[in-house]
């Protein structure tokens, strides 16, 4: 008689399992595309709407309460 120790998975946990990985990946690519989204309406919104002296304002200030972290953003106009 053959000593056969391995372990063999009912069919409807491995697909549970599969479930259980590709849903929280399905999620995090949502959220990139929700947050490029969100960055681009925002950047064009700074863009057309702020003149180019407001822009620089804003930009030390949103510097200043992002310290020691930055963010670039540049438009078309400058």
């Amino acid at each position: 008689m053959k000593n056969d120790n391995s372990i063999t998975l009912p069919r409807y946990f491995v697909l549970a399992l599969v479930f259980m990985i590709t849903v929280p990946l399905l999620t995090a690519c949502s959220t990139v595309a929700l947050v490029s989204h969100g960055a681009n309406l925002a950047v064009s919104q700074y863009c057309s709407k702020a003149p180019g002296a407001a822009r620089s304002v804003i930009r030390k200030a949103v510097n200043k309460s992002l310290a020691p972290n930055s963010i670039a953003i540049t438009c078309a106009e400058d």
